[in-house]
Order: structure tokens, then sequence, then C-alpha cells
């Protein structure tokens, strides 16, 4: 490619990039939620305006710009693990590419929509789009979704209130009208002055986002100022274990103590329900057996307790989560159902020689699709295992299936302390309010917490600290019939699948009448 060229291209890249990073910024720990309104804004505009491929290009280049961002941990996470700073930049870029593919071909699709569409319906065709992309991709894929819109707005509640009716896509859809509809009133006028029917829009957008931070403020109005009595204690365990020594057999004694420290420590309740995090027992468990010693604790204390383990059994092995009875005994097993890609399986095993400690255990077995929920004094349990907590899809079938609280064991010891702790974390918002449900979150290097129905976080134990955090619950389930969405599944983002298939398949159709007319 010649010189001019080249810096063609790097300069329509560099806005696209920009933006992109700019909503990155949005998410924890930058928290630069305003960003969320804006930020996408110049692109909307911009796409409606290119031609498909260029808007395609545009596309990867802002989804490059915000994954690469809203990543960047995954570099550090290598480093961490050994890699060589080239694999570890390698790895970084490769995935922040992959993950911008389906900016690209929303950027590409909707630029050819656009096209012949009225000028009045650009700003929610635009939505519409974002939205049965996100539903898509959660859907049928397995990739992470870290660019759900609505995710910008993680710090404010009453505007997440909306996803307990429309799903992950609700509060996204508006997001993306707002910024559609904002950029095509600045930048798609004639002679500096905007159309009417795009300030109309932007006023219809606003209306839109204020209507949904009042309806969610009227939903969490409802919500107890205080813990209703009579409650059930709960304690999760933070063991903070260094996990680039935790399978390492000279510490596995001193991790046994460290766990038993926290379960000896006085307690003023009897707890219902005690939560270890993900892969806490520090060696192979036998599939369908109990834990000795963990049993001896549930024993002890009357309790029933949740822990995480590698278990192993004739299939292969599996990342788990162990039931054990008050006493001792084993109550069920529920195995991990999506596996992280160079994490727990090598879908390239030519490339396991150079990834070193990722793979330490080898490649594990996921889980069944459906497994049974556990049954416990607080009701039926779902358990999500690490980053299954991003997958709204896996939370609402537990939830559509009568789980009221959701256990979400994890280490993000990987990750130390980057952002990727807190973008995890934040997930466990997003998926307590989607479904009504509680989620109790216990991380072996933290963050670990309790989320309510309505997104509060009830108690948290910081990342980095050492320790057992007891808190309680309500005994009464104050939505027995769990949220509209986990009743009726995606159906706002199916149905915004259903607009752009049904405008993408009128707009050949005029293609064609006008092709025939010529």
């Amino acid at each position: 490619m010649d010189a001019p060229g080249f810096r063609g291209v790097a300069a329509g890249a560099a806005l696209p990039l920009a933006c992109g990073a700019l909503l990155a910024l949005c998410l924890p720990r930058a928290g630069l939620w305003p960003l969320g309104w804006v930020a996408l804004a110049p692109l909307f505009a911009l796409w409606s305006r290119q031609t498909p491929r260029k808007a395609l290009l545009g596309g990867l280049a802002a989804g490059f710009g915000f994954h690469g961002l809203a990543f960047y941990w995954i570099y550090s996470t290598c480093r961490f693990a050994g890699l060589p700073r080239s694999l570890a930049a390698a790895a970084w870029a490769a995935l922040a590419l992959i993950m911008a593919l389906d900016w690209a071909v929303a950027a590409g699709a909707g630029a050819w929509l656009a096209r012949r569409a009225p000028e009045a319906a650009k700003p929610w065709l635009w939505a519409a789009l974002w939205s049965a992309m996100s539903f898509s991709i959660g859907r049928w894929t397995s990739r992470p979704s870290a660019d759900l819109l609505g995710y910008t707005q993680y710090a404010h509640p009453a505007f997440l209130q909306m996803d307990s009716m429309f799903g992950p896509e609700g509060l996204g859809f508006i997001v993306a009208a707002f910024n559609a509809a904002l950029g095509l009133a600045l930048w798609s006028g004639r002679r500096g002055r905007p159309r009417r029917s795009a300030v109309l829009n932007l006023a219809a957008a606003g209306l839109l986002a204020l209507g949904a931070w009042s309806w969610g403020r009227e939903q969490m109005a409802q919500a107890p100022k205080t813990s209703p009595q009579p409650s059930l204690a709960v304690e999760l365990l933070q063991p903070n274990v260094d996990q680039y020594r935790k399978w390492n057999a000279a510490f596995v004694r001193g991790i046994w103590s460290d766990l038993e420290g926290l379960l000896a420590r006085p307690r003023r309740r009897k707890p219902a329900l005690i939560v270890w995090p993900e892969a806490a027992a520090p060696r192979l468990i036998a599939d369908g057996q109990s834990i000795p010693e963990a049993a001896v604790w549930s024993r002890r204390l009357d309790a029933f307790q949740i822990v995480g383990a590698v278990t192993v059994g004739d299939k292969g092995a599996y990342n788990s989560a162990v039931l054990i009875e008050p006493d001792g005994s084993f109550g069920g097993a529920y195995h991990k159902r999506v596996l992280v890609p160079f994490g727990e399986y090598v879908p390239i095993p030519i490339l396991r020689r150079w990834i070193g400690i990722l793979d330490e255990l080898g490649n594990l077995t996921p889980g069944g699709p459906r497994q049974p929920l556990f049954q416990t004094p607080l009701g039926a349990v779902g358990v999500a295992v690490c980053y299954e907590m991003i997958f709204p899809r896996l939370i609402r079938q537990d939830a559509a299936r009568g789980a009221r609280v959701i256990v979400n064991i994890t280490n993000d010891g990987w990750y130390k302390d980057t952002w990727g702790p807190y973008q995890h974390f934040m997930a466990s918002r997003f998926r307590a309010i989607e479904n009504r449900v509680y989620v109790l979150r216990a991380a072996n290097t933290g963050i670990s917490g309790i989320v309510d129905p309505w997104g509060r976080i009830l108690a948290e134990m910081p990342l980095g600290e050492n320790g057992r955090l007891d808190a309680s619950i309500p005994a009464a389930d104050p939505f027995p019939n769990r949220s509209f969405y986990a009743r009726h599944g995606d159906w706002f983002g199916a149905l915004c699948l259903a607009l752009i298939l049904a405008w993408s398949a009128l707009r050949l159709i005029l293609d064609a009448l006008r092709g025939n007319a010529a």
C-alpha cells in the first residue's frame, strides 16, 4: 500500500479508535459513565453517511479501541503468568481484534440499512441493530460481552431496573438511541442547522432515558430500607491465595490451614450456607464425593457448604462447585458449563507448550447445559463459576427454573489489581436485577459480596484482603415469581433482531424493484 493510502486509512481509523476507547472508560475502574451517552454519537453520524465498506473498517477500529482498552488486563495477566512480552501483546491484540469483528459487521450493516432509511427512523434503526447484535452474540456464541451498552451505567441502579423487564439489551437500546440521535442532530444537518426530525428524535431519546430512570427510581423505592426479619446468615470465604502458588505442593498445607482459620473465627449466628471460592480445595477431588476437609466443618457448624473444587470423574476433570450437607455428606455437584479458552482448555493443542501456568490443570471438561439446582435453606440455588456470570442467558435459565439465589464462585487472582476483577464484579449487579435474584459472590482474592434483587450491594470485601464476609439475606423471597425477563426470556432482543431482518428484507425487495424498473 502506498504511503498516502496508508495515511488515509490511519486517519480514517483515528476517530473510531478514540470513540471506542472513550466508551471503555465508562467501565470500572475508570467509571466515567457520562461518556456512555456521547462516545458513540460521532460514529453513528459518520457511519450513516459512509459506504458499508468504509463503515465496516471504522467499526473494526472502534471495536478494537474499546476492547483493547477494556481488556488491557489480558496483557497484564499473560505477563503475570510468565509469558514473554511479545506473546502477551499478541494475545491481547488478537483478542481485541476478534472481539471487534461484530462491531465491524454492525457498522457495515448499519451503513447499508441507513442509506435509504427515513431520517426520523435512523436513530432507532441503529439502536435496534446494536440490540440485535448483542442478543445474537449472547444467544448463539460464547463471546464475553463487555460491550453491552447498559454496562456503561453500572453505577446507577435506577437506570438498570428496566433490564428486569427488557433483559440485557433494554438499557443498551436507550443508550444507543440517544447516541445516534445526538450524532445525527449535531452532524447530519445542513449549514450547521440540524433537521427538525433529528431534534425531535433527540428529545424523544432523552425523554425515554428520563422515563427509564424515573421508573427505576419507583422500583427501588419499593425495596426495604432495612434488612427484613427473619433472615438467614451466610458466610463467604475470601482466602486471598496467590494464584501463581495455588497448585504448588509446597503450599497446600498452608492453604488448608488458612481456610480452616477463616472457618474457625468467632461468629454471632449459625450460618445457613458457607460459600468457598472457585477451586478453593487445593487438590483434585473425586467427582460425586464429599470433601473430607470441608465436611468436618459442615458437621461442626451444622451448615450447608458450597465448595469450589476441581473434580475428576470417568469423563474427565471439571471445574466444579460441590454441595456438602450439614452431616458432611455429598449433596450434589455443579460442573462449569462455559470454559475459558487457554485457561481451562486449549483450542489449539500445539500452543500448549507456550502458555505455561495458564494450562497447568490440562484440558477441563464442560458440564451439561442443564444441571440440577442446589436445595439449601436459602431456597433453590443456581451456580455460576467464574466468568459464567457475564453470560446473561445462563443465569436467566437458572432463575426461570426457580433459583432464588445465584452463587458465583470465582478466582480473579489471575488479574491481580487490574480493571478485570472490578469489571467482573459489576456483572453481578446486572444479573441480580435482570432476574430479581440474590447474588452471593465468593472470590479467592476478591471482590466478594452480596447483591440484592434491586442491585444494591448489601455487603462487600475489597480486593486483596483475607477474610470471611458474614452477612444475611431475608428468609422471605421478595420476588417469588422472579422477573418478567426471567419468565419470558430475551423477547426484546429477539424483537429487535426480527425488526432488523424485516427491514433488511424490505431493502432487498425495494432494491430489486428499482433494478427491474431501471
